[in-house]
């Protein structure tokens, strides 16, 4: 499998380009990147082979739910925590590339800037898709990404032998960020420990991974003390590289270009953000030696709308009929 090692200076990490046999055999290609220890990144790039990249179809702009953002300092003032605002925006692929000439740093920058500029207020024009059913080819046109996903199905999954199907997790979900510079996901955790596959068509966006091997150290400087597994999602922060510095928290900064999946490992927490229109996909993956024995799930308590029941993680028993939560999606 040809590789290479790249990314901004002082953060360069496993970067796979397999040919499309390869591409198809995803096990051997997660064995491989582990026997390079691409758990001391958290992650790995994989760039999609040309013969497999294939051309979007056309997508008029159009309205849309999306999220907005509001801004505000907590914990006298030291993390920025980000809150969601239901709200509508216009998405259109035609769009010019996002911003791909600035350095990470100047980005960061940009975004720190951005924020300050913000507290307490939502950001204006800035939204982001999420959550947008792209398992069926109907989904996938009206989604704006090709017919075939690159990341669905994939060889050598365990999710396919849960007990539940859930979208998202089993299935792929396309995320789009209108043009405006700024679209962030807070860090947070996979959940269940799983590993997730983003693979971006359109836009840049630049990713803060802490590696799997630093968990335990992320975790203490967090404050988790006890809490479930998710309790940076209950938090919706934000990390600059600085403030991460400044806690002790190792991290990777990671720019990601069109035709790139970016490849999270277990345990690995991520963030990140858009820097202008992007098109992108995620779903879940299971290797063969994945285990959720670890992970401590949500308590009703938390009242986190996402959270996934322990029990439709379970392995399916046999001739035991799986819950398909895809049912009555369009």
């Amino acid at each position: 499998i040809a590789f290479s090692y790249d990314g901004p200076p002082g953060h360069r990490i496993l970067h796979l380009r397999p040919t499309p046999e390869q591409w198809n055999d995803f096990p051997a290609l997660l064995s491989f990147a582990q026997s390079l220890h691409a758990e001391q990144d958290g992650c790995f790039k994989i760039v999609l082979p040309e013969e497999l990249q294939e051309p979007l179809p056309e997508k008029k702009s159009q309205q849309a739910l999306a999220n907005a953002y509001r801004i505000r300092q907590t914990n006298h003032r030291t993390f920025w925590q980000v809150a969601t605002v239901p709200s509508d925006g216009t998405f259109s692929s035609s769009e010019p590339d996002a911003e791909l000439s600035a350095t990470p740093d100047e980005c960061f920058k940009r975004l720190k800037k951005l924020f300050n500029k913000s507290i307490d207020k939502q950001l204006r024009h800035i939204r982001y898709r999420v959550d947008v059913p792209a398992w069926t080819a109907k989904q996938r046109l009206e989604a704006g990404v090709p017919e075939r996903s690159p990341i669905h199905p994939l060889a050598g999954d365990k999710l396919d032998h849960t007990k539940a199907i859930i979208p998202g997790v089993h299935t792929p979900y396309v995320y789009e960020s209108a043009q405006h510079f700024g679209a962030t996901f807070q860090l947070h955790a996979e959940d269940f420990r799983l590993s997730s596959l983003n693979h971006l068509y359109k836009g840049r966006k630049i990713w803060v991974v802490v590696p799997s091997t630093a968990v335990d150290l992320a975790e203490e400087a967090l404050n988790r003390k006890g809490r479930c597994s998710q309790f940076m999602r209950h938090r919706a922060e934000f990390f600059f590289p600085d403030k991460l510095q400044k806690m002790g928290i190792p991290y990777r900064i990671v720019d990601q270009r069109p035709g790139e999946t970016i490849v999270i490992l277990p345990d690995a927490y991520h963030e990140g953000f858009s820097t202008g229109y992007t098109l992108a996909e995620a779903k879940n993956y299971a290797d063969s030696e994945w285990t959720s024995d670890t992970y401590q799930p949500c308590e009703s308590s938390c009242q986190l709308a996402t959270a996934i029941p322990e029990e439709y993680m379970r392995a399916l028993g046999e001739g035991e009929a799986r819950l398909d939560l895809c049912v009555g999606y369009n």
